[in-house]
């Protein structure tokens, strides 16, 4: 039930009982009772909407339908609701006078006008970290949304205190108009061709309907997730005209740059410089992986840019199987700066003992296609 949820409006418990039911209306009614706010039509409108919430809590047929069904056992429908006097209110008794526990007051007749329909949805930007895509976690952020008012629910118009005739059609309720030899009448426009307006601009918010509101969102980003991915919040855009539901918050993830790791898909990817010496005996290696340093075993004669790949070390998968991509090392061979003679003779000695054959192929091939 939510917004029009008789105990929020009286502010008390589902289980309490009708004693505290009793006094949490009186508490209100003292505040928006008419005698006690002449001339002011949207207290008139609040203390029916508490008394609406009393007159079905406080009677128990009325309270076991409400729980079961959740809805008002017969229509309330009345020009103006029973009042209850001051006899035996206790003005004595603490509450918040500034909470506003009113957002549903009433509901006016649907008209279908233009700028009616689904609220705006409200697209936001998160930056996380690398290692945060990759273990996922818990943010809390801030938007701005248009939130409808409280008073009016979102119309920008509550029922006038005292009915008018409609200056538009001058209280006709319509204009007639001559097409040939043909009188048309179109219904008039500012008061549905009823020729009163019985409705005015909502004093709150001055007829707008909705006004910006600063929101705190929590938000559980899952692990796995990747640069420009998109989560969807359903109904926290900007509320919609009247009755017209809320628009979606889209929240659009930047990763940051991650200094060791790329990723495509749910593999990641390092470089891993090796020493020539490591290269041509083989060796074992510490290497990065999301969660730890992992020891990988360099095989003897690897080459520069050849991948050694370590299963299930990628990013979390989001499918629905769950599991993880694979981690590839991509080999980088370092070639060592000589500077001394010794060096040099010992690199000239492994040239002779061990010679590039593979460049004979290149050699003898370019022979081949010569002229």
């Amino acid at each position: 039930m939510g917004r029009n949820d008789y105990y929020v409006l009286l502010g008390v418990e589902r289980s309490a009982s009708k004693a505290k039911i009793r006094r949490a209306f009186q508490k209100l009614a003292r505040k928006y009772h008419p005698d006690i706010n002449p001339g002011d039509n949207v207290a008139a409108l609040r203390y029916q909407r508490i008394f609406e919430a009393f007159e079905v809590l406080a009677d128990p047929e009325k309270r076991e339908r409400y729980d079961t069904l959740g809805v008002h056992p017969e229509p309330l429908d009345r020009a103006e609701p029973a009042r209850y006097g001051f006899e035996g209110f206790d003005f004595s008794l603490e509450g918040d006078r500034d909470a506003d526990i009113f957002p549903d007051l009433f509901r006016r007749p649907h008209r279908a006008t233009a700028d009616e329909g689904v609220g705006a949805d409200i697209n936001h930007r998160l930056s996380i970290s690398f290692a945060e895509s990759m273990s996922g976690l818990t943010t809390r952020f801030r938007i701005v949304r248009q939130v409808s008012c409280e008073t009016c629910e979102g119309w920008g118009e509550i029922p006038a205190a005292a009915p008018r005739s409609c200056s538009r059609c001058e209280g006709r309720g319509g204009a007639t108009q001559a097409r040939g030899f043909m009188l048309f009448t179109k219904p008039c426009s500012a008061c549905g061709g009823t020729g009163v307006v019985a409705r005015e601009r909502c004093p709150d918010c001055r007829g707008a309907g909705r006004a910006p509101e600063t929101q705190a969102v929590t938000l559980e980003i899952p692990a796995g997730i990747a640069h420009g991915d998109k989560l969807t919040v359903p109904g926290m855009g900007s509320h919609g005209r009247g009755s017209a539901s809320a628009g979606n918050l889209h929240v659009h993830i930047e990763v940051q740059p991650d200094p060791f790791f790329t990723r495509k898909g749910d593999n990641l990817y390092c470089t891993v410089p090796v020493s020539f010496t490591e290269a041509a005996l083989g060796a074992k290696i510490e290497v990065p992986t999301p969660e730890k340093r992992v020891t990988l075993r360099v095989p003897a004669g690897v080459q520069s840019g050849q991948k050694l790949r370590l299963s299930g070390r990628g990013a979390p998968a989001r499918r629905a199987s769950g599991g993880k991509g694979d981690l590839f090392i991509v080999i980088q061979v370092v070639t060592p700066e000589v500077y001394d003679d010794r060096s040099r003779e010992l690199l000239r000695e492994l040239e002779r003992l061990n010679p590039l054959s593979s460049r004979e192929a290149l050699e003898t091939r370019a022979e081949e296609v010569s002229p």
